[in-house]
């Protein structure tokens, strides 16, 4: 027998439309394939899809005659009564392979329906605990991150608390020791060198005891937590009073 080409059979498998020896021959193939295991678990809903649409008549809407003079309604109506079960079997042992292969387990013998046990797959336990990949690998948002920083020589202290969203950075900012009056400004500078604002606000004239409150403000930031190296806190004309590298 002509040996099957690797990861193209998996429908053919769940169909039900492989001879006896093709089964062997993937089902062997499968045991080691994990990419046919996780295709598999896609497929294994293909018959019932298939059943229904054949109920439903729309596999039988549109066929007319073969060439040859043969209906292909009646031939619906053949392949529908003989190869449902088998595809129901093949669904089952996919399905079971599939679970096998990305859970580590020993082995597993499944007894399909006509009443014949089938050993479907065998695999070595899985004893090793695969590198957890970083948030930035595996293409997902930053974790909460918290700064806090303070400059004896300004005066100015804050606090910083970012979460992760979906459009970007949102950033929870609270500062005191700011000197008034005037306008204060909180921007990101970026890895690459740029910068990008967060917030203002507007300090006002100092208490007569010489108080200078706390301020809490929300801004945002359309980038990701790693893509910010710092942030700086400056004055109306651009002087820097606090530097938080993150």
């Amino acid at each position: 027998m002509t040996a099957l080409p690797d990861h193209i059979d998996v429908a053919a498998y769940v169909l039900g439309v492989l001879d006896e020896d093709e089964v062997d021959a993937f089902e062997n193939h499968l045991a080691q394939c994990r990419k046919c295991a996780l295709d598999l678990k896609d497929f294994a809903v293909l018959p019932d899809l298939l059943d229904e649409a054949d109920q439903a008549g729309l596999l039988r809407g549109t066929a007319g005659e073969r060439p040859d003079g043969r209906s292909v309604r009646a031939m619906l109506d053949s392949v529908s009564i003989d190869r449902g079960r088998k595809r129901r079997n093949y669904a089952l042992a996919a399905a079971a392979v599939a679970v096998l292969l990305m859970g580590g387990t020993a082995a597993a013998t499944v007894k399909l329906t006509s009443g014949t046990t089938s050993t479907v797959a065998q695999t070595a336990p899985n004893t090793g605990t695969p590198p957890k990949q970083s948030n930035v690998a595996n293409n997902e948002t930053d974790v909460f991150q918290e700064l806090s920083r303070s400059d004896p020589k300004t005066g100015l202290s804050a606090k910083i608390h970012a979460r992760p969203e979906a459009w970007g950075t949102s950033i929870e900012f609270e500062v005191e020791g700011a000197k008034g009056p005037g306008r204060c400004d909180l921007v990101a500078l970026t890895r690459d060198g740029g910068t990008m604002p967060v917030t203002s606000w507007l300090v006002g004239a100092p208490a007569l005891n010489g108080d200078k409150p706390a301020v809490e403000l929300n801004g945002g930031v359309g980038m990701r937590w790693n893509e910010i190296a710092a942030f700086v806190v400056k004055d109306a004309s651009g002087a820097t009073l606090l530097h938080m590298p993150t």
